[in-house]
């Protein structure tokens, strides 16, 4: 039986190793090795990493972690985590290993889908982005295209104007903005296309042209899109952990979820920056030996 198996080897789950193991908890880090953000060239406004690659990120993350001797890493996928009793999960992988912990942290993100336009992939994570403030500052003063295709992010047209004043929006043919919002964009001076997209050209990750169905190019230097978040995440059902309206997980300052000795960080709970998924780690650590330290504690 080990203190704690965090589910996640990103941002939120090496923060929340570190700070458990650095509190004498016996930690085994899970993690598949397959993060989103593996197509992205460089990191942002993380104080002191500022520009750092996700690869650097995570190697210098598993080195902070590996000179504590409580803390395990393993390189594999978990397929189920059974509550046992109020004090015991089973937590099974892929590589058919059963590990017994207290507590259980899930820290494992999303995945994402890019709008179905050709050619999108070759600039995603290049030229073309979706959190402006992740890589606004990248663009700033560019010719951007926002590409959107979901109601959700009508809002972000005005957060790019902080960055760019040459800013187009193109829907795909989809009938996104009501006649308010179309106002507010052609107030603003900003472009609304709503015809459907053939395909993105340029070369080497580096955005040159949006080709619409008709024929008509529109020339850009770089741009933001809506990817669809995937929101279903099957070990959540499975422990009948508490989702907010926006299907993710709901906790509190500490990571703790609606089930006891479940803690939950990181995209998991929404959408959030490197540093911010980082910060709720380390507060689920700071949690985790706080509940353990409060239940062992002799009153008089």
């Amino acid at each position: 039986m080990i203190d704690v198996v965090i589910i996640g080897g990103g941002p939120a789950g090496m923060a929340a190793a570190l700070v458990a193991g650095r509190g004498k908890k016996e930690v085994v880090l899970i993690d598949e090795e397959k993060p989103r953000n593996k197509v992205t060239k460089a990191s942002h406004a993380f104080l002191t990493r500022d520009g750092v690659t996700p690869e650097q990120f995570r190697e210098k993350g598993r080195r902070d972690l590996a000179r504590y001797t409580g803390i395990t890493t393993m390189n594999d996928k978990v397929v189920s985590v059974k509550q046992e009793d109020d004090y015991t999960f089973e937590v099974e992988t892929l590589g058919a290993k059963k590990i017994y912990a207290r507590k259980v942290v899930i820290t494992t993100g999303f995945k994402e889908t890019l709008p179905t336009i050709e050619g999108i992939e070759n600039y995603y994570g290049q030229s073309l982005f979706s959190c402006p403030f992740c890589d606004g500052w990248e663009m700033k003063d560019e010719s951007l295209v926002f590409i959107i295709d979901t109601k959700e992010g009508t809002h972000i047209p005005a957060l790019l104007k902080n960055w760019a004043d040459d800013l187009v929006v193109v829907t795909d043919g989809k009938k996104i903005f009501t006649d308010e919002q179309k106002k507010e964009l052609m107030i603003n001076g900003i472009k609304l296309i709503e015809k459907g997209i053939a395909k993105l050209e340029g070369e080497k990750g580096q955005l040159k042209q949006v080709i619409f169905e008709d024929g008509e190019k529109l020339n850009r230097t770089g741009g933001f899109c809506t990817p669809t978040i995937d929101q279903t995440f099957p070990l959540i059902q499975q422990l009948g952990i508490e989702t907010g309206d926006n299907g993710f997980v709901k906790t509190d300052g500490m990571g703790r979820t609606n089930v006891a000795g479940i803690y939950a960080a990181g995209e998991i709970t929404g959408p959030s920056q490197l540093i911010v998924s980082a910060s709720q780690g380390h507060m689920v650590g700071v949690g985790m030996i706080f509940d353990d330290s409060a239940a062992n504690f002799r009153n008089v």
